[in-house]
């Protein structure tokens, strides 16, 4: 199902998440983590696409980054990041 958004335009709404991510890199690195799990989780649910992504980062960032370039940074920047939350996460389960 398509994330849906009530109050605020798609734009909007990715203004507002990568701004989210700058600041929790800056002050909570836990969450930060959690934006960028929860990200990739929209991405692999379909509810956003990964070009929807790769095109919100770009414009938020002031980026050009290629279909190759965003594979290439979700590969060896997103998924450590996300490996990261996971462990941590199974690690307070037990």
């Amino acid at each position: 199902m398509a994330l849906v958004l009530n109050h605020q335009t798609p734009a909007q709404f990715a203004a507002r998440f990568w701004t989210k991510c700058q600041t929790a890199y800056l002050t909570d690195r836990s969450e930060f983590e959690r934006l960028v799990w929860w990200l990739w989780a929209k991405v692999q649910a379909g509810d956003i696409t990964n070009d929807q992504a790769r095109l919100s980062f770009n414009d938020h960032f002031g980026r050009s980054l290629t279909l190759a370039q965003w594979n290439n940074f979700v590969t060896t920047r997103l998924v450590p990041i996300i490996d990261r939350y996971l462990a941590r996460i199974s690690e307070a389960a037990l």
